[in-house]
C-alpha cells in the first residue's frame, strides 16, 4: 500500500451486471460470481445484485440465486435490487413498459423472501396502493422512488410510509420547476432520505452533480454505478430485452442513443467526483461507502475499525485501484499478470 491511499470497500447499491455478464439474462450464482470478481477490480467489496423490468420467472430465480449466494461465505452479495416491475411507463428510460404492471400478493411474497439479506425495491410511489410501501417497509424491504413523476403529496405519503430512497436522482424522474419541485425538488429538500446518482459525466451534468453534493444533506448522496455487463468485461456490447445495447463514447447505449445503464464502476465514479465537481476525496470515498452501510443500516461494512470486516481498497495517485480485499482477502491485485 506503499503511496496509496487505503479507503473502505465500496458497497454498491445497482449493480445490473459485470464481467460480459447481465444478471438479469443470467439470473444464477455463477453469474453473480462473474460480476463480483469484475466489480473488484473497481473497489467494490459488496453489492445489490440489480434486477430491471421483466417477467416473475425471472425475478424467481433471482431470488433463487440471491438465497444461493448468501448461503456462500465472503459472497459480496448483499441482497436483492428490485428496479421494477412497478414502474411509471412514461419514465421508463429503457425499461419495458409492457412489463410493467401493478404489484400483486405473488410480487410481495418474492420481494419478501426469507434469506435475501437486503431487499431494495425501487418503484414508482404513483402506480402502487396507498399503504404498499408501508407494508414492505414493516417486512423489512427498502423502498426507493424511481422511474416516477410522482406528486409532492404523493411522496409525502411515500415518505410518511417508509420510502427512505430516490434511486438514480435525476434520471427517469419529474425534473424540478420553480412552482413544481418534482420528484427531483422532493428529493433534494427532504433530509431525512436518502439519494443515489451516477457519477459517470453522462447520466447528470456535472454542474447538476454540484448541485445535489452541495443541496443533500451531508451523508445522504450515495455512489451507484447502475453497470452493465461491459463493466470489467471484454465486449462494448450486450443484449437487453431484445435490444442490441453498445458502449459509445463511453455511454451504454441503444441504437436510437437511449441510455441503458452505465460503462463505470464505483472508483471512476469517485474518481469522476473529485476531479470533475471538485468533491474532496474523502468525501467522494464515504458516498461510495460509508453513507451506503448507514442506508443498509450496517455498522460492520464501510468503515475501517476495530471490529468491522476487512473490506479495502486501495486506490494509486491516480485514484486507479491498486488492490482490493474482502474480509482480508486479497480478491484483485492491478500488479498481479
Amino acid at each position: 500500500c506503499t503511496g496509496c491511499t487505503l479507503a473502505p470497500g465500496f458497497i454498491d447499491l445497482q449493480v445490473n451486471g459485470g464481467g460480459d455478464v447481465l444478471f438479469g439474462v443470467e439470473p444464477s450464482v455463477e453469474a453473480l460470481g462473474r460480476i463480483v470478481a469484475a466489480h473488484a477490480r473497481f473497489g467494490t467489496t459488496r453489492f445489490l445484485p440489480t434486477l430491471i423490468t421483466g417477467p416473475r420467472d425471472t425475478m424467481a430465480a433471482a431470488c433463487d440465486a440471491v438465497r444461493a449466494a448468501q448461503a456462500m461465505p465472503s459472497s459480496g452479495v448483499l441482497g436483492l435490487h428490485f428496479e421494477g416491475p412497478f414502474l411509471n411507463p412514461a419514465k421508463r428510460g429503457v425499461h419495458d413498459a409492457g412489463s410493467m404492471r401493478s404489484p400483486d400478493a405473488a410480487d410481495f411474497a418474492l420481494m419478501t423472501t426469507a434469506g435475501l439479506g437486503t431487499a431494495l425495491v425501487t418503484l414508482a410511489p404513483e402506480q402502487v396502493a396507498p399503504g404498499f410501501i408501508a407494508r414492505l417497509a414493516a417486512a423489512g424491504v427498502r423502498v426507493a422512488a424511481g422511474h416516477t413523476d410522482a406528486t409532492p403529496a404523493v411522496l409525502r405519503r411515500a415518505l410518511a410510509e417508509g420510502l427512505s430512497l430516490f434511486t438514480h436522482l435525476y434520471n427517469a424522474m419529474g425534473q424540478m420547476r420553480a412552482r413544481e419541485p418534482g420528484v427531483v425538488g422532493m428529493a433534494l429538500a427532504d433530509t431525512a432520505a436518502w439519494c443515489s446518482i451516477i457519477a459517470d459525466g453522462h447520466h447528470v451534468h456535472d454542474a447538476a452533480l454540484a448541485v445535489a453534493w452541495r443541496a443533500k444533506t451531508e451523508g445522504k448522496l450515495l455512489l451507484v454505478s447502475d453497470a452493465m455487463p461491459p463493466v470489467g468485461g471484454v465486449s462494448p456490447r450486450f443484449v437487453l430485452d431484445g435490444r442490441p445495447i453498445e458502449v459509445r463514447d463511453g455511454r451504454c447505449v441503444t441504437a436510437d442513443g437511449v441510455l441503458a445503464g452505465s460503462a463505470i464502476g464505483l472508483s471512476d465514479a469517485v474518481r469522476h467526483c473529485v476531479r470533475q465537481v471538485g468533491v474532496p476525496l474523502a468525501e467522494a470515498l464515504r458516498m461510495a461507502s460509508t453513507y451506503v452501510a448507514e442506508f443498509l443500516g450496517r455498522d460492520d461494512i464501510g468503515r475501517i475499525a476495530p471490529g468491522a470486516r476487512a473490506d479495502l481498497v486501495a486506490l494509486d495517485a491516480a485514484l486507479d485501484v491498486a488492490a482490493t480485499w474482502r474480509d482480508g482477502v486479497l480478491v484483485h491485485d492491478a500488479a498481479a499478470p
